[in-house]
């Protein structure tokens, strides 16, 4: 019964790779307001001493409080141009949530947890299912009890008592096993209809809660561009389709526009617009209006450009600036330009070369970048900026997960301090390339 608050950092290295660390375990005494989450935030970030340049957002689930804590941060300063990115995979949940809360979906989905509990509680009913499961011919898999917390399990409920369908009635309607108020725990022929329906929607909401959840490529850039695809090829309603499909179909669809601000103004600015065009998958944004689609490149490629010449300031910080003489070149080139060298450099400029660079990608955004940092060094060091963002919050959610391994009944006596460096070793220590021994 004791709060914690995880930070896991994230980043690309040299060699493009993807790589994250748990920063601290803290114990939250107070109350989980914004204004304390963004104390314990920033003191967390001082003491590691990160500076405001190499901070590029903050990932959240959709809580109120996590939602105002990230406004508070990117008004301070000590937090420099950082963005609040909600959690793509919690707010995917909210949307299917509200399409399964749909009327006849949520009775359907009640009468199959009833079904499954019953299952699950009854040792009799699961030896007849057994029994029955070799006398069809039917897998061998056990029912699925959904969790209110994960709209997964709901799919995988409905999903698994679909393929179990036979040797369920069987057993419900076996007077010798099952007792008339038993009986009617079965779904009728509407609400099987309606479970197929369900699961024929959902399912690749499956894979696409998946890609958005890796944590070894890059997947904030592909979060805007599935969202559209799916909405154009599979969540588009037709005639032919049940009333249970319509349903589900324009309540996610309707949802994912609201929540991600799909059809609203500043899209093309978003970090996930910005992550996107840095992915060599997505870079056409076909999605979008032209105009759009200009201001997300020109977005790109004034942050490449402040990028590069903060760099190129803090080298000149660090080295003995020399005579003045090249400080007056760079003026008497600026007074004597014309109008050909300027039309000269926007054509070789690095948005359009890469924009018409048709080199393909098969490894994903970050091998591509290897491969071509070269070729676009202003580019690459806003794509290791956009690249480093997860799009879900589940690398802090996995660590809470290996925490209960560490924090558990037998070793409630554990100082805070003493959690928060077991959790540390036991995320970080295999993460730390050792040296090769000669």
């Amino acid at each position: 019964m004791e709060a914690y608050l995880t930070v896991t950092s994230h980043f690309i290295t040299g060699d493009w790779r993807l790589e994250s660390f748990v920063l601290e375990t803290k114990k939250i005494e107070d109350s989980h307001t914004a204004d304390h989450i963004a104390r314990e935030l920033t003191e967390i970030i001082c003491e590691w001493d990160i500076p405001s340049s190499k901070i590029v957002s903050v990932v959240h689930d959709n809580a109120a409080n996590m939602v105002a804590c990230t406004n508070q941060l990117v008004q301070q300063p000590r937090w420099g141009k950082m963005k609040g990115v909600r959690c793509a995979g919690h707010t995917l949940q909210l949307c299917i949530n509200s399409a399964l809360k749909q009327d006849p979906i949520c009775r359907t989905v009640a009468a199959a947890r009833r079904l499954v509990s019953h299952f699950k509680k009854s040792a009799k009913a699961t030896t007849a299912l057994q029994e029955q499961q070799k006398q069809q011919n039917v897998p061998l898999h056990k029912l699925v009890q959904d969790v209110v917390t994960r709209w997964n399990s709901v799919y995988l409920m409905l999903d698994r008592l679909i393929e179990q369908k036979g040797p369920v009635s069987a057993v419900l309607t076996d007077e010798s096993v099952s007792k008339r108020s038993d009986r009617d725990l079965e779904l009728s022929t509407s609400q099987w209809r309606t479970a197929e329906d369900i699961v024929a929607v959902l399912k690749p909401m499956i894979t696409l809660t998946e890609l958005l959840s890796q944590e070894n490529n890059a997947s904030l850039s592909a979060t805007v561009p599935m969202l559209m695809n799916i909405k154009k090829r599979h969540l588009v309603v037709h005639e032919d389709d049940s009333r249970t499909t319509k349903i589900i179909k324009t309540t996610l669809s309707d949802e994912m526009d609201r929540r991600w601000e799909l059809k609203g103004p500043g899209l093309e600015i978003s970090v996930y617009i910005s992550a996107a065009v840095l992915d060599p998958r997505f870079k056409k944004l076909s999605f979008l209006s032209d105009d759009q689609r200009d201001e997300a490149y020109s977005v790109v490629a004034e942050l490449a450009e402040s990028l590069t010449d903060r760099s190129c300031q803090e080298e000149s910080d660090t080295v003995d600036p020399g005579p003045t003489a090249p400080k007056q070149d760079a003026v008497m080139a600026m007074l004597l330009a014309s109008d050909e060298d300027e039309e000269e450099q926007d054509e070789t400029s690095e948005m359009k070369v890469y924009l018409k660079d048709f080199t393909k990608c098969n490894g994903g955004p970050l091998e591509w970048w290897k491969k071509n940092e070269d070729r676009y060094p202003k580019l690459s060091r806003v794509a290791k900026r956009f690249h480093s963002i997860p799009s879900t919050s589940m690398p802090s959610e996995r660590i809470f997960s290996k925490a209960g391994f560490i924090a558990n009944k037998s070793r409630s006596a554990l100082f805070p301090t003493n959690v928060n460096k077991l959790v540390f070793l036991a995320h970080n220590f295999r993460r730390i390339r050792q040296p090769q021994v000669q």
